[in-house]
């Protein structure tokens, strides 16, 4: 195949994974009250009294924008297996039989991880820095009363940030043997230098995460144990 007709597949490859991303996203916008609420629930099932179960908006495009955001962010998600296989269909035919067999699996378990990453925010993680949140309505003694008022754009963005931040954050294990079968890196690089990375995984917490030590640590520790478990799992796999 000439180099034209490689650039001319990959633009129908690219185009094809926009049309999907388009489709997609005017299906979620189309159904944005369903994703809000999906995307609420974490924090209606930690207030008891029904009267609370609301948020606020104080602009009138608020709500739009936001809807905007969260389709755009759902149409990604869905999105980005589609765009893999796309570029998995388009790099396979220059691969050797070596090179499938490394790669390949490794194409398909970056969304799976991703997705996996999402699932924990949305089931472990966010309701239990919402938890932390809700703990501090009426804390003052004095008689001053404290009542959450959520405003709409700022839940979301903040969920949103959660989500995205975690999904990442799963996908640290692929980096890893990525880097190892590059040779960039080895499991004595990895050992000796744990501390240095342990570091970096700090900064990466506080840079993705609300400014608050459980949102940070809830990133952190599970990207701390994938660091050891890929160091485990890299030692097996190179010397098999």
């Amino acid at each position: 195949m000439k180099y034209l007709d490689h650039l001319k597949e990959l633009r129908n490859r690219l185009l094809l994974s926009f049309l999907f991303l388009t489709i997609s996203f005017i299906f979620f916008f189309y159904n944005a009250s369903h994703l809000g609420e999906l995307l609420s629930k974490p924090l209606f099932k930690l207030l008891v009294d029904s009267d609370y179960k609301r948020m606020i908006f104080t602009g009138l495009p608020e709500v739009f924008v936001s809807n905007l955001k969260i389709s755009l962010f759902a149409s990604f998600i869905i999105s980005m297996p589609f765009l893999i296989v796309q570029m998995v269909l388009f790099l396979s035919p220059a691969m050797y039989k070596k090179e499938k067999k490394i790669l390949m699996p490794i194409f398909f378990l970056v969304p799976i991880l991703f997705f996996f990453g999402i699932a924990f925010a949305y089931f472990v993680l966010i309701p239990f820095i919402w938890s932390f949140f809700i703990s501090f309505e009426n804390f003052f003694s004095s008689g001053l009363n404290l009542e959450l008022e959520s405003r709409y754009s700022e839940y979301m963005k903040l969920t949103m940030f959660l989500l995205f931040a975690s999904g990442m954050s799963f996908e640290f294990p692929i980096l890893l043997i990525i880097l190892t079968k590059f040779g960039i890196v080895d499991v004595k690089f990895l050992r000796k230098n744990r501390k240095y990375f342990f570091l970096g995984i700090l900064v990466f917490s506080a840079l993705f995460t609300p400014p608050d030590i459980i949102s940070q640590l809830g990133i952190a520790i599970p990207l701390i144990i994938f660091y050891e478990v890929s160091i485990a799992f890299i030692f097996f796999f190179m010397r098999k």
